[in-house]
């Protein structure tokens, strides 16, 4: 039976969190287990999910490592699992042949009867994968939807599978496009303009025309009065998940965004906090302001990019705007991810009062060094990049409070601290490929999460 230190340590890798994940797995002693089936095979993903992180010159010895873990795991309990993952490590390493030999066991151990799998899609999944180890690609595909079709929302779980297959694929030089037709909905961020008129038909009818055309199996972003409220009810209609990220606590952005517009848009934003799936509040100690919008923006695009990622999915984004307002400074156009534009009529006169400017700094500690403070997260990162130090931390901030130093110690593994927010605005703007939760910071304001991220470009 699988211990609860083990699950947790599972829990954590599941998370993304690689680098915890493995402190911890050491610190117990699990990596000195040569006869312990599930502490072996937690051991072999472990190694694997650190050699798909790591720079392209160490990664194949991580993969052999990976795959011994796997083997030995096989040895004490033949099971197709640690069998085709130690195939799939093999094929990583650049060791074809043996990659087939340990497909061939896999496939006789399923086509004899002797394996099932965890779970019927799990079973079928891996019985794909090991013919598409076998050079087998048709059968292959066939497979993959057999299994797909046992657990079609099953979206986590074919998440693992698309990405083994794509790695299996690339390194067979094979084409991989036939993946994306499993893959989940685009997870979509959108936002846009208040001064729309509640009754305004035509506006209605845009937006709903664009989410329907996007079709969205998530969705983040604010709840203001006008586009953003007829946005999310859309995405409801839809049957998506609508997550929602304010820039402060509900009853304040609703007196400042919402209430000024008229008591429909009350009853609308109302109704949409109780359907949400989650409401993530970024600044709950100040009121709304313009620095908080911003950084409202930014964590709620970078959540929507880290749950495609995690969903092997696409992010999209929407955008409802006059037709003439420029989006040069859209952080999501600088990623490079797809934008969706829908051209409405803004009204001229809008009650809602002009917010407090506030401050939106990014501020940056480098190893021996005071902080420093910036006004764009291009320039905190240029400045990063340039310093050449292996050490630095990343802090976003609307308040006065400069903190990042304290972050500092954290920063290991080639990549640097940064808060959670800092994190999913590096996800935001495209400036980092990855980032994992390492734990939490006690603070005098309260626990401070605290990430790592891997800047991009930096993964080798």
């Amino acid at each position: 039976m699988q211990s609860d230190a083990l699950k947790t340590i599972l829990a954590l890798a599941r998370a993304g969190a690689t680098s915890r994940a493995w402190e911890a797995f050491v610190a117990a002693g699990f990596d000195r287990r040569e006869a312990d089936f599930h502490a072996l095979t937690l051991k072999g993903r472990l190694l694997k999910d650190r050699a798909r992180q790591a720079p392209a010159n160490a990664r194949a010895a991580l993969f052999v490592e990976a795959g011994a873990a796997y083997e030995r795991a096989a040895a004490v309990g033949e099971e197709s699992y640690p069998l085709i993952n130690a195939a799939a490590m093999a094929v990583q390493a650049g060791d074809r042949a043996k990659a087939g030999l340990l497909a061939g066991r896999v496939l006789h151990l399923i086509e004899s009867g002797a394996e099932r799998g965890e779970t019927p899609y799990w079973g079928k999944a891996t019985h794909a994968e090991a013919l598409l180890l076998l050079g087998r690609v048709d059968d292959a595909r066939a497979c993959l939807a057999s299994a797909v079709a046992l657990a079609p929302q099953a979206w986590e779980d074919h998440a693992v599978t698309l990405r083994q297959f794509a790695l299996i694929l690339g390194e067979l030089e094979q084409d991989s496009d036939w993946l994306d037709r499993y893959r989940p909905p685009p997870v979509m961020h959108f936002n846009g303009i208040l001064g729309i008129a509640a009754d305004d038909g035509a506006a209605h009818d845009a937006i709903g025309a664009a989410v329907a055309a996007i079709a969205p199996g998530f969705a983040y972003g604010a709840l203001a009065a006008g586009a953003d409220i007829i946005a999310a009810e859309a995405v409801l209609r839809e049957g998506a998940e609508l997550h929602v990220v304010l820039p402060s606590e509900r009853e304040d952005f609703r007196a400042s965004s919402v209430t000024p517009l008229g008591a429909d848009w009350e009853h609308r934003f109302d109704r949409l906090l109780s359907h949400a799936e989650s409401v993530a509040i970024c600044d709950s100690d100040e009121g709304t302001s313009t620095a908080g919008v911003a950084l409202a923006e930014l964590h709620a695009m970078g959540l929507a990019v880290e749950k495609a990622d995690q969903l092997q999915t696409r992010a999209v984004a929407l955008r409802i705007e006059p037709a003439h307002r420029p989006a040069l400074g859209d952080p999501w156009l600088h990623s490079g991810r797809p934008i969706h534009h829908v051209a409405v009529t803004a009204l001229l006169d809008s009650a809602v009062a002009r917010l407090p400017e506030g401050k939106l700094k990014f501020d940056v500690a480098l190893d021996g060094g005071p902080p420093f403070s910036f006004d764009t997260i291009e320039e905190a990162v240029a400045a990063i990049r340039s310093s050449g130090q292996e050490m630095a931390a990343l802090d976003c901030r609307t308040g006065d409070q400069i903190r990042v130093r304290t972050l500092l110690s954290h920063s290991n593994y080639g990549m640097i601290a940064a808060t959670r927010s800092a994190a999913l605005a590096l996800l935001a703007t495209g400036l980092a490929s990855r980032i994992e939760t390492i734990g939490e910071l006690g603070t005098a304001e309260g626990p401070l999460e605290i990430c790592l991220a891997a800047l991009a470009g930096t993964d080798g």
